[in-house]
């Protein structure tokens, strides 16, 4: 949504106000390793399983953005109701990403949500997954970037 704006200081003072004794004290590393979140989405990663990828991804700031923000909450509920890998609020929001099994899958998930969610502010990129790391494109290059505005 271009017209939303979600403060990263704001989502990360708040999250800390909410959540914060959830903690675990910097000492107790069995707690940090039960918290992990990371290593069972890089066995995933590297075994190339797209379902578990989209079933994994995780972002605690979900819990203290999409409350306050709902049409952020409306719209990854749409991506998923549309039948993708999964579904995120990148970051601190507003934007929200959604996984999916093919190029033709993705245009037809952006015409459903578009469907189900009418605004003028709300802006669709599909993009490539991509197996060799980060790219730069410009001007005159031959080749296209794996990414458009639908």
């Amino acid at each position: 949504y271009r017209n939303v704006s979600i403060s990263t200081a704001w989502s990360y003072q708040t999250y800390r106000q909410q959540f914060s004794s959830t903690y675990c004290a910097s000492e107790d590393l069995e707690c940090r390793r039960e918290r992990l979140h990371s290593g069972p989405m890089v066995g995933a990663i590297a075994q190339k399983d797209r379902s578990k990828i989209g079933q994994l991804l995780h972002n605690d700031l979900e819990k203290v953005a999409l409350p306050v923000y709902p049409q952020v909450l409306q719209l990854r509920e749409a991506f998923e109701a549309a039948g993708v890998l999964g579904a995120m609020m990148s970051g601190s929001g507003p934007t929200v990403f959604a996984l999916c099994e093919s190029q033709e899958q993705a245009q037809q998930v952006v015409e459903r949500v578009k469907s189900a969610i009418a605004s003028p502010d709300l802006d669709f990129w599909v993009a490539k997954f991509s197996n060799t790391g980060i790219r730069i494109f410009s001007e005159g290059n031959d080749t296209k970037p794996p990414i458009s505005r639908v």
